[in-house]
């Protein structure tokens, strides 16, 4: 089956779209946070995520992450199903091992950094491909050093993190996540927890990132400049769907849902 989606202004065609999610669905008691949610993401998109607070946009990235369960549905990367296995030609509920391996084809970045504090800036970045990844030593400090340097943060290596500001975190955080070399990227709200005159120095790496690099990646944002400039698809949510997506050239200029005009309407006013 040819799926479509776009890529800046354009449709592009493709068999096996690297991210596809069907009727996903997330409930917390009696609140449906997610409801029946579909999209396909393409290998090397970058799509930003808008809407309303509680619309379901973290939960979906947690979800990817394996950090929660979905209660309905498929969440798809490679062709693979993330939450289901197959044994013996029937499906059933995936093991550790399996989630492990899904999980490792991807990185998420938070709003609170989650930096260790007992470790400098430099283990922060080495613990994980030496642990999981069984780098050695060596070549997990180059690669530190080399995602430090793309992040600014080359002189801070033997720092800890209680001696940085909150944009150098996150920034130490944004390439602690590319030192496990994730095919997909998850940024959640990353520059909410930040003081304003901090959170230039995030978007400007992420901007970075994404004009650089082909790694597909998923912004919940409430930046709508930033996400007009670097997606080549925004999806906006609300009531735990999407209800409308397109390049950001429709959705900030023409969008078709009254629901997203009021939204971008008040953002964008305040």
């Amino acid at each position: 089956m040819v799926t479509q989606t776009y890529s800046g202004n354009d449709f592009m065609s493709e068999t096996t779209p690297q991210l596809h999610i069907r009727d996903l669905q997330k409930t917390y008691g009696d609140n449906k946070v997610l409801r029946g949610l579909n999209v396909d993401i393409q290998a090397g998109e970058k799509i930003a995520i808008i809407g309303p607070s509680g619309s379901g946009k973290s939960t979906l990235l947690r979800i990817l992450m394996t950090l929660e369960a979905p209660n309905g549905g498929r969440v798809m990367v490679d062709g693979e199903s993330v939450w289901t296995m197959n044994a013996n030609g029937q499906e059933k509920k995936a093991d550790e091992a399996h989630m492990r391996r899904m999980r490792s084809k991807l990185g998420m970045v938070f709003q609170h950094f989650f930096l260790f504090p007992h470790l400098s800036v430099r283990q922060n970045l080495t613990l994980a491909p030496k642990l999981v990844n069984n780098v050695s030593g060596t070549v997990a400090d180059d690669t530190a050093l080399e995602l430090l340097q793309m992040v600014g943060m080359e002189a801070k290596a033997d720092a800890f993190p209680a001696q940085l500001s909150g944009g150098q975190k996150q920034r130490v955080a944004i390439a602690r996540a590319l030192a496990m070399q994730p095919e997909i990227m998850l940024f959640d709200e990353v520059t909410s927890a930040l003081d304003p005159e901090l959170v230039h120095e995030v978007l400007s790496v992420l901007r970075t990132l994404a004009k650089k690099s082909d790694m597909t990646m998923l912004l919940v944002t409430h930046e709508m400049n930033f996400a007009r400039e670097i997606a080549d698809r925004v999806l906006f949510f609300d009531g735990g769907v999407i209800l409308e997506e397109g390049p950001p050239s429709q959705i900030f200029t023409q969008p078709k849902e009254p629901r997203t005009q009021e939204f971008l309407k008040t953002v964008l006013e305040a």
